[in-house]
This record gives C-alpha cells, sequence and structure tokens, in this order.
C-alpha cells in the first residue's frame, strides 16, 4: 500500500477522526469515544473484508468457487448454515478451519476440505454444525493477497441469527459485493431494505449480476434491477432526507454481469491447449472485470474504509450535540430554557408510556395470526381437493379406477407441493403487513420476514405454466396447470422416488400413498366405491392441512417472537436514554449560578465545535464517496514512447 497523501482525504480523515475521538472524551462520553475508537481500529488492518451477500440460488457460491478456481470448494446448492460464515482468505495451502463458541470459550478445530458442507451448509450435519461461527478457508491464489472475502447466510432466508449474522458481518466490511441473477425474478423489496442497512456501514458497493450465460434477457434485467432501486431509493429520499447521503451512492454503484459457467468452460479449454478459445470465453465471463473491482478494493482500502469512519464520526458528533445544548439551557438566564428541555423529556417518556400500551395491545392482536394461518391453509388445501372430486365423480368403469388409483398418489404429492409455495406466499404476506403495521406504530423500521428455505418442498418436477418469475405466485393458475392432469402417465416407481425426494412432507406424502393403497383391497369388496375414494382423500386432505397449519404457525411464531423482543429493545433503549437525560439535567439546574454559567459556556463552545466537525466530516464523505467510485475502474493504459 503506498503512503497517504498528507493532504489527502485519508489524512485529513485520520487528523478528524482523533479530533472527534477528543472532543467525547472532553464532553466526559467515554461511551462514544469507544464506538469512535473500536470503528478506526482496524485501520491498520492489512487485509481488506469483502463481503458476499445475496439470495438464495442468485449463484453466489459458485462465484466464489470459480473466482478462486476452485468449483467444488464452497457447497452451491444449500445455504449458508444461520449463525455462520465462510472466509477466504490466502494461505500456503488449502485447508480449512472450524471456528466455534462454546461455553468454554472459542474453539478451533481443523477439518477436511471435502468437509466444509457438513459443518458450514444448511444441509449439512446438525451436529456437526452446532455452535459453529465460520469456517476459515485458506488456499495460496494471488486473488486474494490482501483480500478476504466472507460469504455470508442467503438474505431472503433471514431468521433472527441469519440477519444478526449478516449485519455483523457488515460492520467489518470494507467493501460489499450483492449478488441478483440473471435467470431470476427482478430485485425485490427486502433485499433492497437490505441494501439500504448495507449502506449505512459500507460505502464500497458493487452489484454483480451472476448466471448471464444462458439469459437472452439479461441486459432488460439489469435495467429492470436499476429502476426498482432508483425508486426504491428516490422513495425513501422523499420519507427521510437525512438518509440521502448514506442511499445515493447506491446509483452510483457499478454493475458487474458475469458467468462463472463460461469461466469454468474457459479454464477447461486452457488446459486443453485451446487458448484462443479460453480467452474469447474468459472476456465473455465478465471475470476479469470483476476481479479488477475487487483489486480496486484492496488498492483502495482506505477510502472504503475511511467512509465508515465518518459515519461513526458523525453519529458520535449528533449524540454530543444533545448534551451541549442541555448544558446551555442549564446556564441560560432565562429558566424556561431548562422547562423546556425537562418537557420535552418528559414528552418523550409520556409518549414511550404510550407505545408500550400499544405494544401490548398490539401483541394481542398479533396472537391471532395462527388462526388466520388456519383459515389459508384450509382454503388453499379445498381448493386443491375440489377437482380431484370432480374427476372421481366422472370415473364410471372399473378400468377408469384402476388407472385413477394408480396415478393418484403421485399426483397429490405434486399437487400439494405446488401448493405450498402460494400458501407459504399467502401467510408470508399476511404476517409482513401485519407486523410491518405493529413496527411502524411503534416507530420502528420495516420488518425483514422470509421463509426458512428447508420447509420448501422439491418442486424440481413440477411443471407450473404461467410467468414463475413474476413477484406474486399468485400469477400461477395451480387449478388449471398443476392439477391431476399434470400427472398423467406417471408410474409407480416415479411415485416412490418421489417419496424418498428432500420434500417439506416427508411424513405426509407416504400417509396418502400408505391410505390409499393400503386401503385398495378393502375398496375392492365395495368395488371400489367413488364414495369410498373420496373419504380417503378427504381424510388425508385433512391430515395434510393440520400438518401445513402447524408448520406455519411455528414460523408465524417465530417472526412474532422476533419483532416483539426487538420493540422492547428499542423501547427500553429510549427510555434509559431519557431518564439519564432528565436526571442529568435536573442535577445541573441544582447547580450555583457561577457553575451553571460555566457549563453554559462550556456548551455554546462544543456546539460551535460540532457544527464545524460536521460540516467537516460531510466534506470528508463526499470527498470519499468519489474515490470508492473510482475503484476498480478500468485505468488508461499510459503511452509509451519510442
Amino acid at each position: 500500500m503506498t503512503t497517504p497523501d498528507p493532504t489527502g482525504p485519508v489524512t485529513r480523515l485520520l487528523r478528524y477522526a482523533n479530533e472527534v475521538h477528543a472532543l467525547a472524551g472532553q464532553c466526559g462520553r467515554k461511551d462514544l469515544a469507544e464506538v469512535l475508537a473500536a470503528c478506526a481500529g482496524r485501520w491498520k488492518d492489512e487485509c481488506t473484508d469483502i463481503v458476499v451477500a445475496g439470495a438464495q440460488k442468485r449463484g453466489k457460491s459458485r462465484l466464489l468457487n470459480t473466482l478462486v478456481a476452485h468449483p467444488d470448494l464452497l457447497p452451491v446448492d444449500a445455504d449458508v448454515a444461520t449463525n455462520c460464515f465462510l472466509s477466504l482468505r490466502r494461505g500456503p495451502r488449502l485447508a480449512a478451519v472450524v471456528h466455534r463458541s462454546t461455553d468454554a470459550g472459542p474453539v478451533q478445530t481443523p477439518i477436511t476440505v471435502e468437509s466444509i458442507p457438513d459443518y458450514a451448509s444448511m444441509r449439512g450435519d446438525a451436529g456437526k454444525r452446532r455452535d459453529v461461527v465460520s469456517v476459515d478457508i485458506t488456499l495460496d491464489n494471488p486473488l486474494l493477497d490482501g483480500l478476504r472475502l466472507l460469504d455470508t447466510p442467503g438474505v431472503d432466508s433471514l431468521t433472527v441469527g441469519h440477519r444478526q449474522v449478516t449485519v455483523a458481518m457488515l460492520q467489518r466490511a470494507d467493501a460489499l459485493l450483492f449478488t441478483l441473477s440473471a435467470q431470476d425474478q427482478p430485485v425485490l423489496r427486502h433485499e433492497l431494505e437490505f441494501l439500504a442497512e448495507a449502506a449505512e456501514r459500507v460505502q464500497a458497493i458493487a452489484f454483480v449480476l451472476t448466471k448471464v450465460e444462458d439469459s437472452a434477457n439479461w441486459r432488460a434485467l439489469q435495467e429492470e434491477n436499476k429502476a426498482r432501486l432508483r425508486t426504491f431509493v428516490t422513495e425513501a429520499i422523499a420519507a427521510s432526507p437525512g438518509r440521502a447521503a448514506t442511499l445515493a451512492p447506491l446509483l452510483e454503484a457499478p454493475w458487474i454481469p458475469v458467468s462463472a459457467k463460461l469461466a469454468e468452460a474457459a479454464a477447461v479449454k486452457r488446459r486443453e491447449g485451446r487458448t484462443e478459445r479460453a480467452d474469447t470465453l474468459r472476456a465473455r465471463s465478465g471475470m476479469d472485470v470483476l476481479e479488477r473491482h475487487l483489486r480496486g478494493f484492496a488498492e483502495g482500502r482506505d477510502s472504503a474504509r475511511g467512509a465508515t469512519v465518518v459515519a461513526a464520526a458523525l453519529s458520535v458528533l449528533g449524540s454530543l450535540a444533545t448534551g451541549a445544548k442541555d448544558d446551555v439551557a442549564v446556564g441560560s438566564d432565562d429558566e424556561g430554557d431548562v422547562t423546556a428541555r425537562l418537557a420535552e423529556v418528559d414528552a418523550g417518556l409520556a409518549e414511550l408510556t404510550e407505545l408500550a400500551g400499544r405494544r401490548r395491545a398490539g401483541a394481542v392482536a398479533n396472537t391471532f395470526l395462527g388462526r388466520e394461518v388456519a383459515g389459508i391453509v384450509a382454503a388453499r388445501v379445498s381448493e386443491i381437493r375440489q377437482p380431484y372430486e370432480n374427476t372421481i365423480a366422472t370415473l364410471k368403469k372399473q378400468a377408469q379406477i384402476d388407472q385413477y388409483m394408480a396415478e393418484l398418489p403421485e399426483s397429490v404429492q405434486r399437487s400439494l407441493e405446488a401448493a405450498w409455495s402460494q400458501i407459504v406466499y399467502d401467510v408470508e404476506k399476511l404476517a409482513r403487513t401485519t407486523l410491518d403495521a405493529f413496527a411502524r406504530d411503534l416507530g420502528l423500521d420495516p420488518v425483514d420476514l422470509a421463509t426458512d428455505g428447508r420447509a420448501m418442498p422439491n418442486l424440481t418436477q413440477v411443471q407450473v405454466k404461467g410467468d414463475i418469475a413474476a413477484d406474486d405466485p399468485g400469477s400461477v393458475d395451480l387449478i388449471r396447470d398443476v392439477l391431476p392432469s399434470a400427472s398423467i402417465g406417471l408410474s409407480l416407481g416415479g411415485f416412490a422416488t418421489a417419496l424418498l425426494g428432500p420434500v417439506g412432507f416427508i411424513l405426509v406424502a407416504p400417509a396418502i400413498g400408505a391410505a390409499i393403497f393400503m386401503g385398495r383391497r378393502s375398496m375392492e369388496k365395495v368395488q371400489r366405491s367413488q364414495a369410498a375414494i373420496r373419504g380417503a382423500l378427504r381424510d388425508q386432505f385433512s391430515v395434510v392441512a393440520r400438518e401445513m397449519t402447524l408448520d406455519l404457525e411455528r414460523m408465524v411464531a417465530t417472526w412474532r417472537v422476533g419483532v416483539e423482543q426487538t420493540a422492547d429493545e428499542s423501547l427500553a433503549r429510549r427510555r434509559r436514554e431519557l431518564e439519564t437525560r432528565r436526571a442529568e439535567l435536573k442535577s445541573a439546574s441544582a447547580r450555583s449560578a457561577a457553575d451553571r454559567l460555566k457549563a453554559r459556556k462550556s456548551g455554546e463552545d462544543r456546539i460551535a465545535a460540532i457544527a464545524t466537525l460536521t460540516t467537516r466530516g460531510q466534506e470528508l464523505r463526499g470527498e470519499l464517496a468519489t474515490a470508492v467510485a473510482a475503484l476498480g475502474a478500468e485505468r488508461p493504459v499510459p503511452a509509451t514512447t519510442t
């Protein structure tokens, strides 16, 4: 790394951070000084931390594997485990170490590279995943010189643990790569909300559009993603103008289309000695452009890291300003100034008391979410069952009944798998609407809910017509597209395979098949009556509905508890701050006139210093934003002389 320009923004930033830190100490706010010190503590770290985030199935893990030239290193088809992240850094050899947090303290265990999925994947061994905080992987790849790539849980599968891990990683990030797929739906609301939160902590952000090799419309999708981002940022700034400084840079962040598949093909051609073809595929893959950005982040880590320090400093100054204004009020000749400040605090406490009451009332209302879940499941299951009953009424001959009975279990299995995605969507929409309203009523940010991907059935063989890329699964007509006619011709062998597959209904589907097949002989005694078949169907659909309802009620309860705990923590923190401030105002107002006058003068001096430092911080943030925007940009080749 080159020595910073003594007149450049980085040098001035370090000087600025020291001044803010000193001011916090002079004001007796050791807590705020420690916040800034912790933020600046990583300044001498020579390794640039780049967090790679994105939803599941957006190509994140395959992208990382391709970047480090190890196609099978990270599990591609499974999300990173809850409470865990993967770290890729340069080392003398390929090795992996698991880091655990236990009651006895941190524990490090070397593991084989082949066993990484067992410890870090949602499809791994649950016993091995227990207490795992991270898996640190080292390999000798020049790209990682001075770089550390951090793979985090998918942002669309955020449980409370997922979100804590991802946000915690942003606290130490120098840059963020956010992945979207050219073969998937456009960026969604919860992804945009995550990006807004990320932008509060990280200024160096780049968007990576993966899987462009098989998508003829990737340019159109990229433009739609940009349009959605622009709309989101514009609306967010309109609602809260103070967020402009952190959100506006998102609109200037680079978009890098890449194809891991083409890069892997290029590597194969190069090993075969077909250099020209390899160069063509490599250029088309976009990986060289992405690697240039990564190297740019590494070389410009001071600028990227400095933006985080400036944001922390400005936050500290905002907190110091409140105390300074209180001191000015205490030393005022007008006693009404102190009274006004105390009234402001008392009003805040009264508002918190009112909010606490609304929080209790809202929590009671939230308990009814579970009952509404049962109604959603019952309606969807009934919708699925009715066409079967209609078909049963048309069966007039024994041969028709035999054929239908053979096809029925597989058909029901697949219909229920298709229905599951719609049911989960309906439940999530209901919960999001209800809990968002609850959070807004308490002055909190909107909630971020998503389903656990492990609970979803395997839909790989369900042929659903319609626009599957649409944001709303309601665009799929389940009755028209995935009912019995979709399964005609499937064999009993296919049924067995489906039962053994990794589906959410692994306990329910066998019950459907067992009830129908084991009841076949008894049905023969009554000539396989239509009434008997309908009865068996109704019984099994009733079992399915109960199982679905139980799973979804648990999921909603987890969301509800998480949101309510966040509300309690926020209200308690705000109350502590206000009560401390009230006690300090009353104590200060009881001082002698000379002491109060001294406090007033000190407060006025601090307000002036804070104003000056705030202006300088905003100017520095703008300069650093310009420097960050230039990271990774292709530099012109210098002209040669002869």
